[in-house]
């Protein structure tokens, strides 16, 4: 018989035999060490490391059972070498519960064999060692979610509720794949990318979501402590750029210097103020770069960036009367043509979206005067229309008109009382608020949101909409 197979029908032999849940939870605080992956195929470590993180967000959502912070773990951790970290065996969490003050620590595994899943865990007293209790449960990975309550409720010595709209299956463990990927991520921008990845994928991942609302937190704090240097850092580069009395390679040198950071930033509106004042300084060639051209390059990118497209091409046009030989002439012909195109194709969408408006504003009209001529209720018609005004400038992203039809819909109408109302009165907010992110007015999105949180705290939990204001980046903000 192949390994594999054996393991299997080992697995299946012992499924989910495990005792009754104690009366109470352990003392807390508990430290929960890094699951191990029994498996030899360390390409599925993101199992365990996900698994991990998830337990440990069931278990401090329970309220059952004071938690170590992750933090305070890690840092532990950071203090045995390899080879300790690796073996997780009862004395290295013994010792690694002492360092961070526990007094109960998890110990746990996880191991895969085909479509089935094997998590043990045991709870150790920290004070003198012996196992407190074990968990061990057996059932298929695409419910590796419920197999985690179970582990959950023996810990805490109750029934753990499920998240609400856990996704489960198929989709469950793509999630949680990318989840535990995201968790082993060498970088924060890359961890953040796979977060947003799961969250595009399974919306309703409230652990990736947490995940990334402390990441993005983080990341704040980080550009918060980070920008007063930086302003400072800028505002001289500016001071040497503009000061007459400095040798001219010295002023080039700073324009360059700073216009190059504002475009690693995405600074757009930075950059293209920061270009308005390089321009008009005719400021010498330096290390073969010439600082007017590459502001005009750098405006043209800007403009287009924040869909100021006829700034864009005046700047193009300039650009290409001004520097006809340059090298990046190709370039800036090719981003005016792609621009042009993507002109002649939004007017085009945008004109097709407005007759396509009026005729059915036509349609709705007479079916109303219809139903008023034989006496007849109009209220769910009116409702149909004014839905329609705003999900048809939304879906061809008309951003002005949406704000207006879209924040008229629900103020009219309200939250709804049948599915469909509240469907349409749903997918209005979420409209508005894509809108204002796409226009990049970010607090309002972010005011938004909040309202149609208190409104609707069901609706908003599971929208996109929360979805792509958690996603506005701190760089994203100027």
């Amino acid at each position: 018989m192949k390994a594999p197979h054996a393991l299997l029908l080992l697995f299946m032999c012992s499924h989910l035999a495990h005792a009754a849940a104690p009366a109470k939870p352990p003392p807390g605080p508990a430290a929960v060490m890094p699951f191990r992956n029994l498996n030899t195929d360390t390409s599925l470590d993101w199992l365990a490391r996900g698994m991990t993180e998830t337990l440990i967000s069931d278990l401090r959502a329970s309220g059952r059972i004071q938690l170590v912070e992750r933090e305070q773990l890690d840092a532990a951790l950071a203090e045995l070498d390899l080879q300790e970290r690796k073996q997780s065996t009862e004395s290295t969490a013994v010792r690694v519960g002492r360092l961070v003050g526990a007094r109960t620590v998890v110990l746990g595994s996880i191991q895969r064999a085909e479509q089935q899943v094997r998590i043990n865990a045991r709870f150790i007293d920290v004070e003198t060692g012996v196992v407190l209790d074990t968990a061990k449960v057996t059932g298929p990975v695409d419910r590796i979610f419920s197999l985690q309550d179970q582990v959950a409720a023996r810990l805490i010595g109750s029934p753990v509720k499920p998240r609400a709209k856990r996704p489960s299956g198929r989709e469950a463990v793509l999630a949680l794949e990318t989840y535990g990927r995201a968790l082993q991520a060498p970088t924060e921008d890359e961890r953040a990318w796979l977060l947003r990845a799961t969250l595009a994928g399974s919306p309703s991942f409230e652990y990736a979501r947490e995940e990334l609302s402390r990441l993005e937190k983080r990341l704040a704090e980080h550009a918060l402590r980070a920008t007063p240097g930086r302003e400072a850092a800028d505002a001289e580069l500016r001071a040497m750029m503009l000061d007459p009395q400095r040798a001219s390679e010295e002023r080039s040198s700073a324009a360059l210097r700073l216009l190059d950071a504002n475009y690693i930033r995405g600074r757009w509106r930075t950059l293209v103020q920061d270009t308005e004042r390089v321009l008009p300084l005719g400021l010498p060639l330096y290390q073969l770069r010439l600082p007017a051209e590459t502001a005009l390059w750098f405006r043209i990118i800007a403009l287009g960036k924040l869909d100021q497209l006829d700034a864009a091409r005046d700047a193009g046009d300039t650009f290409l009367r001004t520097y006809p030989q340059s090298l990046m002439a190709d370039g800036v012909d090719s981003m005016m043509r792609a621009s042009a195109l993507a002109r002649a194709a939004n007017e085009q969408s945008h004109k097709a979206m407005i007759e396509g408006l009026a005729t059915e504003e036509l349609l709705f009209a007479r079916r109303i005067e219809e139903l008023e001529r034989k006496g007849q209720p109009t209220v769910s018609v009116r409702m149909e229309r004014d839905y329609n005004r705003c999900f048809k400038p939304a879906t061809h992203h008309v951003n002005a008109q949406t704000l207006v039809a879209c924040r008229a819909f629900y103020d009219t109408w309200g939250g709804g009382a049948s599915a469909i109302e509240k469907t349409y009165a749903r997918n209005a907010r979420e409209a508005e608020i894509a809108a204002l992110v796409r226009l990049r007015r970010y607090n309002e999105a972010r005011e938004r949101l909040a309202a149609y949180r208190a409104i609707d705290p069901n609706g908003e939990q599971a929208s996109v909409a929360r979805v792509l204001v958690v996603n506005i980046r701190a760089s994203d903000e100027e």
